[in-house]
């Protein structure tokens, strides 16, 4: 399993994983209706303005940070053993400034939340027909331009059982999970504190904003894209 994962996280970086460098780092900035880059932005800021109010209510200067045993084992439990202790990742294994552990608390509930609804939610709706996303290729492909014709692109397809069981499985992980707790809200009631308790309202403020924006903004869209509307996102993945 190892072998497998340190191929799977070889590519993956810190940058990769913070929304506003990776766009910036693939240089996508001025790309036309990008609205992944667009909404994901949004939400980026949304949940760094949250994660910096809280954290710096019990994070006051960095020397706070440094001296914090538990936060310092558990950013190194992720380095060493979801990242393979790979250095070439950038993937922080220490945190010595509250800017630092916001940047890296922003990652993390970005990731299990919007990331996660970006890549996951759609994959039904663009892979339920099969050539978009087949299961696997039953012949070699071609290796010269113009070899191809429509018998052959027919018999490179799964058959019919495997395409059924790949829409299941695409339609099961696309659909809203029964324990659906929506971003922004909190049933376990974690915070008790006035500060915390407060940014947690101006957050769900914020988010309920961003998802009124995204509705105005898909009336006027052939395809609306809804991946990271604030009240389709999930706390965590749920998987």
């Amino acid at each position: 399993m190892d072998i497998f994962l340190k191929r799977a996280t070889d590519s993956l970086t810190y940058t990769s994983l913070c929304i506003c460098d990776d766009i910036e780092e693939r240089g996508l900035e001025k790309v036309a209706n990008f609205y992944y880059r667009d909404d994901g932005v949004k939400m980026w800021n949304i949940i760094n303005k949250f994660v910096r109010g809280v954290l710096g209510y019990y994070y006051k200067n960095d020397s706070d940070v440094k001296q914090d045993p538990e936060l310092q084992k558990w950013v190194e439990d992720i380095f060493e053993h979801g990242f393979l202790s790979n250095e070439n990742s950038k993937i922080p294994k220490e945190l010595k400034t509250v800017e630092e552990l916001v940047k890296y608390v922003t990652m993390v509930i970005f990731t299990v939340s919007a990331q996660h609804s970006a890549v996951n939610t759609g994959q039904f709706d663009y892979g339920s027909w099969m050539p978009n996303a087949p299961l696997s290729i039953q012949q070699p492909p071609p290796t010269t331009r113009g070899a191809s014709d429509r018998d052959s692109f027919m018999n490179s397809l799964p058959d019919v059982n495997a395409t059924v069981n790949v829409m299941a499985a695409l339609w099961l992980l696309s659909n809203q999970s029964s324990d659906f707790v929506p971003l922004g809200q909190y049933p376990e009631e974690h915070f008790s504190e006035l500060i915390p308790c407060e940014h947690i309202k101006v957050f769900q403020a914020e988010l309920g904003r961003l998802s009124a924006f995204i509705k105005d903004r898909n009336i006027d869209l052939k395809i609306p894209y809804t991946y990271l509307d604030p009240e389709l996102l999930e706390n965590s993945i749920a998987i």
